[in-house]
């Protein structure tokens, strides 16, 4: 009764042994797919179509930090990590690392480190001007 449910009409595909972290957000779940060896953390959020699966058949599964939204249509795939409030944007697709606070967006995903962080390590560099801010 539940596959028939939850996997057929609902289109929501979480293995009963996928280890996943309390909090867990499901936002319009249709299309959700999660291998059975994903790791996800506490707090994090799915959005419709979102996969978080392997490259090959029984190969490793990604492994999800805690409090990460993922963005429709988002994809995830292979041995990697998504590190603690990272961000993967709508129709990312993501084959490597994710560092914590990143954001990965694009297909294939590239990692935008967050403005702060940015303006930390190059002070003398205005974040999206390229220039000198004197």
């Amino acid at each position: 009764m539940y596959r028939v449910v939850v996997e057929w009409i609902l289109g929501i595909e979480i293995p009963w042994k996928t280890r996943i972290g309390s909090g867990l957000v499901l936002y319009h779940g249709i299309g959700l797919v999660i291998n059975d060896s994903a790791v996800i953390g506490s707090g994090v959020t799915l959005r419709h179509n979102v996969t978080i699966g392997t490259k090959v058949n029984d190969g490793p599964a990604p492994r999800i930090g805690d409090n990460v939204t993922f963005g429709c249509g988002a994809t995830i795939l292979g041995d990697i990590e998504v590190g603690e409030g990272a961000v993967i944007g709508a129709g990312a697709v993501v084959t490597k690392d994710v560092p914590p606070g990143a954001v990965a967006v694009g297909n294939p995903a590239r990692i935008r480190i967050p403005a702060q962080e940015e303006t930390d390590a190059h002070p003398a560099v205005a974040v999206g001007t390229g220039r000198n801010p004197t």
